[in-house]
């Protein structure tokens, strides 16, 4: 009987240190990396201001417009998620247009911004959270604005749009 309560102890007493000693299963492998030839290469087909008018500021007044007041079913909040992510994938297609001047920096660094205030709206959206869709699309609207005063730009966004101009609907 001593003996098996010498061997619990044991056996107690090492399996922390079994656990927390990495095994086989526990040890991580180097990923193979395979060489490639080919590389692709990216090319802007769009002008930036057809690529404004037609994806972003078209799903940035959608947004604004079901955003008014708190969405009541499931398919919009989707609708507004799906129109978030266009505005953000839109600042990576800015990323491949910078300007030809001293500003390429600057263009790059408003273009991730606007990427990643979009891509918070879109995470606000998803989880249906109407008060953080107010502030993301604030967000939104400050980081397209800096950038149009940044680059003089003769476009506001915001709420005030012209009434003629079309949602992304």
């Amino acid at each position: 009987m001593t003996r098996f309560v010498g061997q619990l102890t044991l056996g107690l007493l090492l399996t922390p240190l079994l656990l927390t000693t990495p095994g086989s299963a526990q040890v991580r492998r180097p990923a193979t990396t395979t060489t490639s030839t080919f590389t692709p290469r990216f090319e802007a087909i769009a002008e930036t201001r057809f690529l404004m008018e037609g994806l972003t500021n078209a799903n940035y007044r959608s947004v604004h417009r079901l955003l008014k007041d708190r969405p009541t079913d499931n398919e919009t909040w989707a609708f507004i998620r799906g129109q978030a992510i266009l505005i953000a994938e839109s600042g990576n297609l800015l990323l491949l247009r910078p300007p030809r001047n001293d500003g390429r920096d600057t263009w790059m660094k408003l273009g991730m911004d606007l990427r990643d205030k979009a891509t918070a709206l879109a995470k606000a959206a998803g989880n249906r959270d109407f008060a953080r869709c107010r502030t993301a699309l604030e967000a939104v609207t400050l980081s397209c604005n800096r950038c149009h005063q940044t680059f003089r730009v003769p476009v506001r966004v915001g709420p005030e749009a012209d009434p003629n101009e079309r949602d992304a609907e």
